[in-house]
């Protein structure tokens, strides 16, 4: 039924405002999406993410549907996947009635220790469209797709010239359970007797910000931002202090050398003596410090734009559509 109607719909209207089934994945990354100007309806089910403010407010586009149910009178153009890990699974079962296109984003990587079969089996779910948010992350999936970077929103991620610019900060959520992405004994390592601030839910170390304008702020605060993750193909919590102005330290890992000249807008290495020396030189030295990070807000400015980013988003629903 719903296609018979869209195929309707778009003979009669052209329409190009396109209803967009998804499900509550990243706050941030789909406040973005949103910005495409669509109509984004997350699927509420047992178990699934529910819309945290403090993140991102909720657009005025995006809508989030019933428990375990969707409203008869819309008519879907579009599922998106964002995950390999339940989502696709539930998207895919949803379709089975819908028969709409479907695509597909990752945000994360495969694990180092999964065997070959399991990482043949991910491969398998694959969408009308794939999307990947980093040319590694499609390398490492070994599958077909386009390619699509982040963007941030520099109006709302900026620097503030009144601020106080102190010590280290990481944005890191679960951060000692995620231990094996994003690090964190080795964060404790290379940041020992530093000063440090952590933000983000992680039992027993830090909270997360209770809303977006106080982790602006934290950003805005923040002399360095140090990245220590291992296992992620470019963290958003650092593209945000770079356009915040932050000095960037940070491993040499997975996409980020793509983006960070060394000694230029940020640090970069893996070896943790030197990335603690990077933090100690830039805490010497604040006039350092902000000619980075002046660096690296412009590297954001440059290569993580909100236009190129709707745009190309774009030109995956509209190809989306035309498999209707």
């Amino acid at each position: 039924m719903y296609k018979q109607l869209s195929i309707i719909d778009k003979a009669i209207n052209n329409r190009k405002t396109y209803n967009i089934l998804t499900f509550n994945t990243h706050e941030r990354y789909q406040t973005q999406l949103a910005k495409t100007g669509h109509n984004f309806y997350s699927y509420n089910h047992d178990g699934g993410k529910d819309w945290f403010i403090g993140h991102a407010p909720m657009p005025s586009n995006c809508y989030q549907l019933p428990k375990n149910g969707v409203i008869p009178n819309i008519t879907f153009d579009i599922i998106l996947s964002q995950s390999k890990f339940g989502q696709f699974q539930l998207a895919s079962k949803i379709n089975q009635s819908l028969q709409l296109p479907l695509v597909s984003i990752e945000h994360t990587l495969p694990l180092p220790q999964w065997p070959q079969e399991t990482v043949q089996q991910f491969r398998q779910m694959k969408g009308n469209l794939n999307v990947f948010i980093t040319e590694y992350s499609k390398k490492e999936w070994g599958m077909e797709g386009e390619v699509i970077y982040h963007s941030i929103d520099t109006n709302l991620f900026k620097p503030d010239e009144g601020a106080s610019r102190e010590g280290i900060l990481t944005v890191a959520h679960d951060f000692i359970n995620r231990d094996y992405a994003l690090n964190y004994q080795g964060w404790e390592r290379i940041t020992k007797d530093l000063p440090t601030k952590v933000v983000g839910e992680t039992e027993g170390l830090s909270s997360q910000s209770e809303s977006v304008s106080a982790l602006v702020q934290s950003y805005q605060n923040a002399l360095v931002y140090i990245n220590p993750s291992v296992l992620s193909p470019v963290p958003t919590s650092m593209l945000e202090a770079m356009s915040c102005g932050c000095a960037i330290v940070t491993t040499e890992t997975c996409e980020i050398p793509k983006f960070i000249e060394h000694g230029v807008n940020g640090f970069m290495s893996n070896d943790e003596a030197e990335l603690r020396d990077y933090c100690e030189e830039l805490l010497a030295n604040p006039q350092l410090a902000a000619k980075m990070g002046h660096a690296a807000r412009k590297t954001i400015e440059e290569k993580f734009s909100e236009q190129r980013f709707v745009t190309e988003w774009n030109q995956i629903f509209d190809k989306a559509y035309q498999e209707i």
